[in-house]
């Protein structure tokens, strides 16, 4: 009897060998108007000061960069996220000071950022653990509107990534807003949609496995035109090379998402992956869902329409102290050792 407890231990020793596994997860998040205090004379920041209509203090905008760090720390579960996507984030000392002078400097996370053309001074960034990545290249890709050069929209941030022995791909975006209405500027963001498309096929030519991941805050679900151009499919159906999937395409018939509009649930901050970081037969595969960080301090009471919605910092011109008018998002990515 103990010879066979024996035999079936060891048996049970060799098996795991080799099936080693660490977890590690990526997140997005629209930080709301991620704002300093000065003014920039060449943007339209003046509301974010103290002078402003805001009245944007020093005090407020230390506590809502301790509120963000809060907020990574927490979707990392134990662990610090190995890349932080951002939206709405002006400069990048704002970026120095999150990740330098708050609880985010334990995790050591190096900057990708760079000023865009948007009128109001708001950007896109990355952030990744130093100790896990190394940058191989980054670039910024604009949005032209040679047909009306008065339209200005955030660069989509392009990194490549040395993670372990794999090469990822990283896209950070912020679509064009809605604002005049949602069919009257789609054809906006499917500019964008179309800048992040060529740059992915060029990967996808040079290898059709390549390790693809896209995030931002695209202002539209996951079945618009604008995901159309991108060419993303449901991760629930078969998985191929060379093909985007919307990890967060199962989202868009529930009752709960990323951001609330007048009492309906939606999600507009997405994570896309490419049909390469799903294959599990890989040593670092992604999961196929997205989910959407959801905890109690991200919510507040909707008097108005019921439930819950997220907790931003500002309503209107009306200072609340929230953190974020959107959620977050994230994957997991799985690492076999």
């Amino acid at each position: 009897m103990l010879k066979c407890f024996v035999f079936w231990f060891i048996l049970a020793a060799l098996c795991g060998i080799g099936k080693a596994q660490q977890f590690h997860r990526i997140m997005f998040y629209n930080v709301e108007n991620l704002f300093d205090t000065f003014d920039d004379t060449v943007t339209r920041d003046d509301e974010f000061t103290p002078q402003g209509m805001k009245h944007w203090t020093k005090l407020r905008y230390i506590s809502k960069l301790r509120n963000i760090a809060r907020v990574v720390d927490s979707v990392g579960g134990g662990n610090w996220p190995l890349a932080v996507g951002l939206a709405e984030v002006e400069n990048r000392k704002v970026l120095e000071e999150l990740t330098g002078k708050t609880a985010l400097a334990e995790a050591g996370y190096g900057i990708i950022h760079r000023d865009s053309p948007d009128e109001r001074g708001i950007d896109v960034a990355l952030l990744y653990r130093r100790s896990e990545m190394q940058v191989l290249e980054e670039n910024f890709l604009q949005v032209p509107f040679p047909e009306n050069k008065a339209i200005f929209t955030r660069d989509v941030l392009y990194a490549q990534m040395l993670f372990r022995t794999d090469t990822l791909h990283f896209f950070v975006c912020h679509f064009p807003s809605m604002l005049g209405g949602e069919k009257q500027t789609e054809w906006k963001r499917e500019r964008a949609a179309s800048v992040v498309r060529r740059k992915v096929d060029s990967l996808f030519r040079i290898n059709p496995e390549a390790s693809v991941i896209i995030m931002g805050d695209l202002n539209g679900k996951a079945d618009t035109p604008a995901q159309k151009v991108l060419g993303t499919k449901n991760p629930d159906k078969k998985i191929q090379s060379g093909q985007l999937y919307n990890t967060g395409y199962y989202l868009l018939k529930k009752n709960y998402g990323s951001y609330r509009y007048k009492g309906c649930w939606q999600t507009i901050d997405h994570i896309i992956v490419s049909g390469g970081l799903l294959d599990e037969g890989h040593t670092c595969f992604a999961s196929r869902r997205m989910e959407v960080y959801s905890a109690s301090f991200l919510l507040e009471e909707d008097k108005a329409y019921f439930g819950y919605r997220p907790f931003p910092t500002y309503r209107g011109p009306r200072y609340i102290g929230g953190i974020s008018d959107h959620l977050p998002v994230y994957i997991r990515i799985t690492v076999a050792e």
